[in-house]
């Protein structure tokens, strides 16, 4: 019983050392038009630890799914489509940006309006978790 309490403390211990090496920087995505319950949060995930960090997951405050996607090509033909684990090397960053990889959000119950937060986590290897909020940007950007 001590050697399993002693497991999990040290556990604990270890994801939120890592945890505490995760930054997410700039978390954005646009509103979707009226009736559209779905939206791509754009953002950076710096690792300033000393380990190698994997994004393997996400979850999205009061969606039905959040899932990492990426583009491919195949053939002559752009897709999209969930994306691997993503590792991100000690000391560097990942960016989730428009073309490239980003965070799909599906079925959300309430539409992101210009000037709101949508809260977000994302979910790595090991059991480490870092959470932010993505700002609504509108059509302008702002």
């Amino acid at each position: 019983m001590r050697r399993t309490s002693a497991f999990i403390a040290l556990f604990l211990l270890v994801s939120r050392a890592l945890a505490a090496d995760v930054s997410i920087e700039s978390p954005w995505l646009l509103e979707p038009p009226p009736g559209q319950t779905g939206a791509a949060i754009y953002l950076g995930v710096r690792n300033a630890g000393s380990a190698e960090l994997v994004l393997r997951s996400a979850t999205v405050e009061g969606a039905a799914s959040a899932e990492i996607h990426g583009h491919m090509m195949h053939g002559d033909m752009m897709h999209m489509g969930p994306a691997g684990p993503l590792p991100i090397a000690p000391g560097a960053a990942l960016l989730l940006a428009p073309g490239g990889y980003h965070l799909m959000v599906s079925g959300l119950g309430a539409r992101p309006v210009t000037g709101g937060r949508l809260p977000f986590c994302l979910e790595f290897e090991g059991g480490v978790r870092a959470c932010s909020e993505a700002l609504v940007k509108g059509v302008a950007g702002k």
